[in-house]
């Protein structure tokens, strides 16, 4: 019995097959035989087999009548295989003199099944190397070793008992079917690292790179055979993991660096992934949230805004549900990393980081951390869009806020606009994306060609907090001395509440108006108050703007800065009416929130907005003095229809809340990882 039968698959190589003859007679390994099944070769390649076989009695030729295929050549070698041991060199490859040598003495010593040699080297035809590592994946875990077979022996008496074999007829997949196969069979792989194989690029072009159905269909049968094994074979359920998550991987890859002919075939390899993503599910679905935004507000109030109220309220929408097991992600450690420890809706909350920070300024690096393994999760989700994460197996779900850094108006400078487009455009192919607004679906579809209708789903916003009528003047009266209004409880006034240095929010128009409404009017009992961060720079711009009519009505005028939480509800539930004319809005919280204090709106007529309030505010242009104008006059003097208007506005705002939107999210994520309902 040789000690190893090697089999070489051939077909018209009649340039190479002699560098690979003459490695394998060369070898030191003297007890050995040499297995060449030419599958109908239409070149010399024939005559250098019997010209090589008459000098060397190890060499053996099957001669096929017709052709029949690599997976077939290698089947019947297998079958005339005498060896204790099983290896195959492609016709245009070579190997090292001692290659078989090196494994057949490792293998005898250990008794392994398997014994792998040096990674594949990859040679080009210009002349140029590439090492293709795998080596120490394997010794991670042996469901690493997808590829590479022809680096390795495999124990004969193995491969017959388990009846493994290349499945005939795949134009992919055919080496890792059998290799798979091997791997779940094994009682144990070992790796020698100086036996080398060399494997011959002789094809330089990107013919490989373009899949037609028929590929793509033979890639998916692979797929299948083999997301089979682990439960065949009953492996631990965290091994079963390891190798779907490697399975997912190399499907991704497959979308991704291959150009698929065929109008079916992306959408079949996308239900293959949905697919493997049930196969790799535990008991729950493990959650990687994004926590950038939620921990820069800690030391920066102005980051308390809108995205920051989104985070965190879905954050405890995902805690609050069995399904998922969630874990903070940050992109490297510092301080702030537990803000939430104190929160009792968040106390219990894990958090991990992708890197450790070491050192200052120029000598800042970045560690890996080694105890955060991505193949250990599921699905990684962002609603903010500071820093992002990406894993190959991994479920991507992005918040979409608003597309305005991309429109052409000034409000954000150009690098900013360039890094917001790379942002998005740079995200992989078959993201979902939560878009808070139709209005911001149709942005966001309109200026990324990389976004499909088919992966937004609207999955609208709702209140910072919850919100209700008050009807408390004392705590009004507190709130009043608080910001030093010097306002009475009784006192009439119009509320906004948002970022007061944002151009976008248009305070300054809106404060114009307002100065107009109380002069046209001669109204001396209103007051307008503006809650938000920016208050300095907001009076510099009135102004600025205003001039000496600012000074005149600046009486009327009461900014009162950053305003706490629990202050909000009161100065809404108290206003005769909320005014909102921001240009734009992705959604808007700010108009849901007075609706839900049963406080009367006046709204501008853009974007999102009719969304959020429908019949239920005075909707107007915000860039015609005449609508607001009357819009103010009617909200000022008409109680019955501001009574209309509040009751109105309570209704709407009962088609927003958490549960609602969290329903839409965690829906489409486990639809999707279940495969059900994939639009």
């Amino acid at each position: 019995m040789p000690a190893v039968s090697v089999i070489v698959p051939v077909y018209n190589t009649e340039k190479y097959i002699r560098k690979c003859l003459d490695s394998l007679t060369a070898q030191t390994l003297r007890d050995i035989e040499i297995i060449c099944v030419n599958d109908c070769s239409t070149d010399g390649s024939l005559d250098i087999l019997r010209e090589y076989a008459a000098r060397d009695t190890r060499i053996k030729i099957i001669d096929f009548e017709q052709n029949r295929g690599a997976a077939a050549a290698r089947n019947t070698g297998i079958d005339a295989a005498a060896g204790e041991y099983i290896g195959f060199v492609d016709s245009d490859d070579f190997i090292d003199p001692d290659f078989y040598e090196k494994l057949y003495t490792k293998a005898t010593e250990t008794g392994a099944d398997i014994v792998k040699g040096a990674d594949l080297k990859i040679c080009y035809p210009n002349g140029t190397e590439k090492i293709d590592r795998f080596n120490e994946k394997i010794r991670t875990n042996k469901y690493q070793f997808l590829g590479q077979y022809t680096t390795a022996i495999f124990n004969k008496s193995m491969i017959q008992k388990h009846n493994i074999s290349f499945p005939i007829g795949l134009s992919v997949g055919e080496d890792p079917c059998f290799l798979i196969h091997a791997v779940f069979c094994t009682n144990k792989i070992e790796i020698i690292d100086d036996a080398q194989y060399y494997y011959m690029r002789r094809d330089d072009s990107l013919n490989s790179e373009y899949w037609t159905d028929k590929k793509v269909s033979d890639y998916i049968k692979y797929i299948n055979t083999v997301c089979e094994l682990p439960q065949q074979y009953q492996i631990p359920a965290e091994h079963k993991r390891f190798f779907i998550v490697r399975l997912l991987e190399d499907v991704y890859s497959t979308i991704t660096n291959k150009t698929v002919r065929g109008s079916n075939s992306e959408m079949t390899l996308m239900m293959l992934m949905n697919k493997l993503h049930l196969l790799s599910l535990g008991s729950k679905i493990k959650l990687l949230y994004d926590g950038t935004v939620l921990r820069l507000a800690q030391t920066n109030k102005s980051a308390k805004r809108g995205i920051y109220y989104v985070s965190l309220c879905l954050l405890k929408q995902f805690l609050k549900d069995d399904r998922f097991d969630v874990t903070l992600l940050y992109s490297t450690s510092c301080a702030g990393m537990d803000w939430y420890k104190n929160d009792p809706d968040l106390k219990n909350l894990k958090s991990i980081c992708t890197h450790f920070a070491l050192g200052q300024g120029a000598n800042n690096r970045l560690i890996p951390n080694k105890n955060f393994n991505p193949q250990e999760y599921d699905v990684y989700f962002n609603p903010a869009h500071n820093w992002k994460f990406f894993y190959p197996s991994l479920m991507h779900c992005y918040i979409l806020h608003d597309a305005m850094p991309m429109f052409d108006n000034g409000w954000f400078p150009h690098d900013f606009t360039k890094v917001f487009y790379d942002f998005y455009h740079d995200l992989p192919p078959y993201t979902h994306y939560f878009a808070v607004s139709e209005s911001s679906k149709r942005d966001f579809l309109e200026y990324f060609d990389n976004m499909s209708d088919n992966y937004i789903s609207v999955a609208p916003n709702s209140s910072a907090q919850e919100f209700k009528p008050l009807n408390a003047p004392a705590q009004l009266q507190k709130v009043f001395d608080k910001y030093e209004t010097g306002l009475s409880a009784d006192a009439k006034y119009t509320f906004y509440m948002g970022a007061v240095d944002d151009k976008r929010k248009n305070l300054v128009g809106s404060v114009k108006y307002f100065i107009d409404f109380i002069e046209q009017n001669n109204v001396t009992d209103l007051y307008f108050l503006l809650g938000g961060n920016g208050k300095e720079k907001l009076v510099d711009g009135l102004k600025r703007y205003l001039g000496d009519r600012y000074e005149k009505y600046a009486q009327y005028i009461i900014p009162l800065g950053y305003v706490d939480n629990e202050d909000v509800n009161i100065l809404y539930s108290h206003s005769l009416f909320f005014t909102f004319l921001s240009l734009y809005e992705g959604f808007g919280m700010p108009p849901l929130e007075a609706m839900m204090s049963g406080t009367p709106v006046i709204c501008a007529n853009n974007s999102s907005l009719p969304e959020v309030v429908g019949d239920a505010a005075l909707l107007v242009d915000e860039n015609d003095e005449e609508q607001v104008l009357n819009a103010f006059k009617t909200l000022y003097f008409d109680e019955d229809k501001r009574n209309d208007l509040i009751k109105k506005g309570i209704e709407q705002a009962k088609n927003f809340s958490w549960d609602k939107t969290y329903k839409i999210i965690s829906n489409t994520i486990i639809n999707t990882l279940y495969g059900v309902g994939n639009k």
